[in-house]
């Protein structure tokens, strides 16, 4: 069900539906992008030549060839912002709904352990969420942000670049990746509200984060998906088992 904040409103930016259960450890899956030169036209025949995973892991390796495809994520990064509006719908009293996509700015460890309850992942320990926070490669989140209209002679102490008076934000959604800083980066924690699911912000948060890591130059992108949304991540140009790569796993026995 959506927020009654957010019916009947336009849609800017996304039009696929989010995801629905949260991520469990199963197939590893892999983005890869062109803009980093491990692909190359192939004038002869349309093809685009591909030095493979592990050379992209190692800077060497094997070459295959995959057929020419429809534009994908690399081949439309767009400008490096930090923060992004996905929807917005006005009120009759001035009053302002937005999602925004931001990549980067504060997280609150406790905000994100609630949204984690409420699709329904396990507890888990708010210092060690502060730290997986900490230690992340990079954060991008959502947040509804609603807004009053300027008014004269006031003094809010929070206002948006157009001087609207920000009554509150709420993290709604959130993705983070780890990384090398060079070659690879997995993405971690991908979730949104289960009141703002069915709105294609899932799909908006995970590309632009791949957009964002791109633009970095780091082109091995991989993250782990349970099967009922393995589909949704193919359609963002993600691959189950490149090549015959499988993902590994150690559990303690106790």
């Amino acid at each position: 069900m959506s927020s009654p904040l957010l019916r009947n409103i336009p849609q800017k930016c996304v039009t696929s539906h989010c995801l629905g259960s949260p991520p469990l450890l199963c197939p590893m899956l892999l983005a890869r992008g062109r803009v980093t030169g491990r692909f190359q036209i192939r004038h002869d025949t349309g093809g685009v030549r591909c030095r493979g995973f592990l050379g992209g892991l190692f800077g060497r390796g094997g070459t295959t060839t995959k057929q020419s495809q429809k534009p994908s994520l690399e081949d439309n990064l767009g400008p490096d912002v930090d923060e992004l509006l996905l929807v917005e719908t006005s009120q009759p009293d001035g009053s302002k709904a937005q999602i925004l996509y931001r990549n980067g700015g504060p997280v609150a460890a406790a905000d994100l352990e609630s949204l984690c309850v409420k699709v329904g992942w396990p507890a888990r320990p708010v210092s060690k969420v502060e730290a997986a926070l900490r230690n992340s490669f990079m954060v991008s989140s959502l947040v509804l942000r609603v807004t009053l209209p300027p008014r004269p002679g006031s003094s809010e102490s929070t206002t948006t670049t157009d001087g609207e008076a920000v009554v509150s934000e709420q993290l709604i959604g959130l993705a983070r990746a780890t990384s090398d800083h060079a070659f690879n980066a997995t993405i971690w924690d991908v979730l949104v509200d289960p009141e703002f699911q069915g709105q294609g912000l899932g799909k908006a948060l995970v590309e632009q984060m791949v957009r964002s890591l791109l633009r970095k130059d780091i082109s091995n992108i991989t993250l782990f998906a349970d099967s009922k949304v393995v589909d949704f991540y193919r359609q963002m140009g993600f691959e189950a088992d490149p090549e015959g790569i499988k993902g590994m796993f150690w559990y303690p026995k106790f």
